[in-house]
């Protein structure tokens, strides 16, 4: 006997009864829903969803010019991935630096964010993707194709990546991007 592939969400909008609503599907992957803190959320950094309103490209608060967003609690429409946070830091400090100096933001963030998909036992998809599902590859097709599962996503994604997060992202080290130097000079 085949199963049952159904999933049912109870879904809460504002001022409504909650729903429950039934799906089919193949394959699913369910997340919870995402929020900035309530401490974002309440604030007038906020917009009316709750997250930090900022300019998608350039993070920069829309309303307040000296508050700059980064991560998961601003309302850019990327993934909320530990992969865009580190593509965004850059951006951040660089348009930041600009602003110091009196001039207009500098940097443009595309939307980047990475998201491992495993799909059997020793294969993933490493999917690397910005704005409007643009792929943005860091890695060569022959060596990492973005769009197939293969076992060279899944050792990078077991064996290399983890140390390279946790002892040289995570300490400010880049491996594969060029080297960002920001110089800031105040009168």
């Amino acid at each position: 006997m085949a199963r049952r592939k159904k999933a049912w969400f109870d879904v809460k909008k504002p001022d409504t009864e909650v729903v429950r609503v039934e799906k089919e599907f193949d394959m699913i992957h369910v997340c919870p829903p995402q929020t900035a803190p309530d401490f974002i959320r309440v604030s007038p950094l906020a917009d009316a969803a709750g997250w930090v309103d900022v300019d998608q490209f350039t993070l920069r608060h829309k309303t307040y010019e000296n508050i700059w967003s980064l991560g998961d609690v601003m309302n850019a429409p990327n993934a909320k991935t530990a992969a865009a946070a580190r593509k965004q830091a850059p951006v951040v400090a660089e348009n930041i630096s600009a602003d110091i100096r009196g001039r207009s933001p500098v940097a443009q963030y595309d939307g980047y964010g990475s998201c491992p998909l495993t799909v059997e036992r020793g294969k993933i998809v490493l999917a690397e993707f910005g704005y409007g599902g643009t792929l943005l590859p860091s890695f060569p097709r022959w060596l990492i194709d973005g769009q197939k599962p293969t076992r060279a996503a899944w050792f990078l994604e077991e064996k290399l990546l983890p140390p390279i997060y946790w002892k040289a992202m995570l300490r400010g080290h880049e491996w594969l991007a060029k080297p960002t130097r920001i110089k800031v000079e105040v009168d």
